[in-house]
């Protein structure tokens, strides 16, 4: 039998058998490299709990819980499938939904049916983990087993070495979805003589870090005007390996904003000159690093998550 997450944490519990089968399966192919991350802090989280974890596309193992991140764009019959077959699965889910049932915000303009599909195939999930704490209380009337995914620092995901200062050549780099936004605002940065790079869309793991390892401080923009969301996983990843993080957002006390440096969208020239210019960027980013491990050490959160939706409900 795997050790329990509560093995270590909670002396005296009772070991009980898991094992995750992480799917990509249901995502369109240019989501995968999207949600790397989410998936690697997941993956090594659940392993550092004793948690056996195998990733695929899409291998349904009968055995396992199959886990699936955000939502099942290639086959949204999978669910009823699933559940008739008797074959147990969770979802992580990774946008904001309000309790209304809109999604992002309302910036994507998604379809109707959206929501109704989600709802079909997070009603009969094991459990529904929430990667922002706003979508918590539109999965738990739909999932009474739902719960905040918290993101943080694990050992396994610090895998960038920096460049010496002299030779990082990138002053602004923007990573991500490719949005019109994005880059109007990355031009703008150039144009004000900063060496800036934006690929315009998803880029394989090892590139992406390549790049933040030359990288003196990287950006995190929303996608519209209309967008709001904080992402997690960039800022955990970012800190993780002492890469200073930029963080648009109107809310400076928003979640997770504490472990970025804060601006807005009508300050993001000034605020991108004044620190590049006027802050130590290496020391800020080590003392974050040093928050994050102390305050979201992501293996003692895992712990908790799976005594909360997994290990009390057997």
């Amino acid at each position: 039998m795997a050790k329990c997450a509560m093995h270590k944490s909670f002396p005296g519990c009772i070991s009980v058998s898991l094992n995750l089968n992480i799917l990509l399966g249901n995502l369109e192919t240019h989501l995968w490299e999207a949600n790397s991350d989410s998936v690697s802090f997941v993956k090594g989280a659940l392993e550092a709990n004793g948690v056996p974890v195998k990733i695929g596309l899409g291998q349904i193992d009968p055995n396992a819980v199959n886990l699936f991140f955000d939502r099942f764009y290639v086959d949204p019959k999978l669910p009823i499938q699933l559940k008739a077959a008797g074959i147990k699965y969770g979802i992580v889910c990774t946008e904001a939904i309000s309790p209304q049932g809109i999604w992002n915000y309302g910036a994507e303009n998604e379809e109707p049916h959206t929501h109704a599909a989600f709802e079909l195939a997070a009603k009969n999930a094991e459990f529904v983990w929430c990667q922002l704490a706003e979508s918590v209380d539109a999965c738990r009337a739909i999932n009474p087993n739902s719960a905040q995914l918290k993101y943080g620092y694990l050992e396994s995901m610090e895998s960038i070495v920096r460049l010496p200062p002299a030779n990082r050549d990138i002053d602004l780099l923007m990573s991500g979805m490719p949005s019109r936004r994005r880059e109007t605002i990355m031009n703008a940065l150039e144009g004000e003589g900063h060496r800036t790079c934006y690929p315009g869309q998803p880029v394989p793991v090892y590139i992406r870090n390549s790049l933040l390892a030359r990288t003196r401080l990287s950006l995190s923009l929303q996608k519209t005007d209309n967008h709001r969301i904080v992402s997690v996983t960039r800022i955990c990843h970012s800190v993780a390996n002492r890469v200073p993080l930029l963080l648009e957002t109107p809310d400076p006390n928003i979640d997770y904003a504490r472990f970025c440096l804060i601006t807005t969208g009508k300050d993001i020239l000034h605020d991108s000159r004044m620190h590049l210019a006027d802050t130590d960027l290496d020391i800020w980013a080590n003392d974050r690093y040093q928050q994050l491990a102390d305050e979201l050490p992501m293996r003692q959160l895992m712990a908790e998550l799976l005594e909360e939706t997994v290990y009390s409900r057997q």
